[in-house]
């Protein structure tokens, strides 16, 4: 079991618009099962079915047209009419396609709001995403690669669409709602053939501000190579309820390759004050790895470093971690293999390092597998 431990917050107050963020989770569709079955929540307009073929593929939706342009239409209720509408809502999907925009903009994906006075879209293409207005777009994108789309309104007047983090189309227009607060999932294929959707999630829930991470899994600090293993995903258990969107996390390393946050999601029958946070790979070797959260009015950071005692990656502690120990020692400047060896943490290589370097030294080490 991974333990949890208490971590140090830094709260900051910003000036600046940035992504308004997520607190209560109400809705969550992870694309493992398909949306026509009972309980997920989906209303079926139009089926995947006369030239369209549907899948489940490592827990996400996949939607093939090999014959036509058929439009496949799924549509979630926000608020069951004749309810009134959330007083917030933020929206968080994932998709990746095959298709290029090219010269037909009718087919490839589609993502329809709807809540209160606003209703609007957006157009997802392989390599491309253009708004309904056409006014803006960014093309030249790498295609079939995942990227994450989101949503957020305040009072469901003005409101922002977001890719990967960046505001991509922000309105106060009040587009002319009917009345019925939904989203919706639309793709159609026969552009190119065959035309490949893929839906990785679907997430909406309301917005607050303020909430602090109290605690992590693994704790934070130094993570011994020895004795765990590299890791590419972690929860962090705020002081109430909350719910992290991706656009609110920025990763930084001091060396190795940047880990890119994937997905954030709520544990299967977990608390809701817990959010597990995906990476894309492990965090780098003998670096430390920060992870900022900013949700426009506190920003909590968390930093991990894997691992002391083994600067070199062989899982165990040897004349050669010991020989970069003494190039480290007196450093108050950590860099690169320094920082596996700052056991206190205190960020200065001391004698309180050396004893626990020596431990390690000198006692056996078995790597967990």
């Amino acid at each position: 079991m991974l333990r949890i431990g208490m971590i140090s917050i830094v709260v900051a107050f910003l000036t600046c618009v940035v992504p308004a963020q997520a607190d209560e989770l109400l809705f969550a569709y992870e694309g493992d099962v398909f949306p026509s079955e009972p309980g997920t929540g989906w209303l079926v307009f139009n089926e995947c079915d006369s030239g369209c073929l549907a899948a489940n593929l490592d827990r996400k939706l996949v939607l093939r047209w090999d014959t036509s342009g058929d439009t496949v239409d799924y549509t979630h209720r926000v608020v069951e009419p004749p309810g009134p509408s959330l007083p917030t809502l933020w929206v968080e999907w994932r998709f990746a396609s095959n298709t290029a925009l090219g010269s037909n903009p009718i087919c490839d994906g589609r993502f329809f709001v709807d809540y209160s006075n606003v209703d609007d879209w957006i157009a997802m293409f392989g390599d491309a995403i253009v708004s309904s207005s056409g006014d803006k777009a960014l093309t030249g994108l790498p295609i079939e690669t995942f990227r994450t789309f989101a949503f957020a309104s305040e009072d469901g007047n003005s409101y922002c669409f977001y890719v990967d983090g960046s505001p991509f189309r922000c309105s106060n227009d009040q587009t002319g709602s009917d009345g019925t607060d939904t989203i919706k999932i639309v793709g159609r294929g026969g552009c190119i053939l065959p035309t490949v959707n893929k839906w990785d999630f679907v997430r909406y829930g309301t917005i607050a501000f303020g909430e602090q991470i109290v605690e992590s899994t693994p704790a934070v600090g130094f993570i011994d190579a020895r004795t765990s293993v590299p890791f590419d995903r972690f929860t962090v258990r705020y002081d109430e309820p909350n719910y992290v969107l991706v656009d609110e996390i920025t990763v930084e390393t001091t060396g190795g390759e940047i880990p890119v946050v994937t997905k954030t999601r709520r544990l299967d029958n977990g608390p809701p004050d817990v959010v597990e946070i995906v990476l894309d790979r492990p965090i780098p070797f003998g670096e430390t790895t920060t992870f900022i959260f900013n949700d426009g009015v506190a920003v909590n950071s968390i930093k991990f470093t894997f691992a002391p005692g083994d600067t070199d990656g062989d899982g165990d502690a040897d004349l050669r971690d010991a020989a970069r120990f003494q190039n480290c020692f007196g450093t108050s400047e950590l860099t690169g293999a320094c920082h596996a060896l700052d056991s206190s943490p205190n960020a200065t290589i001391d004698t309180r390092d050396y004893a626990d370097f020596n431990v390690a030294l000198l006692g056996p080490s078995d790597k967990a597998s």
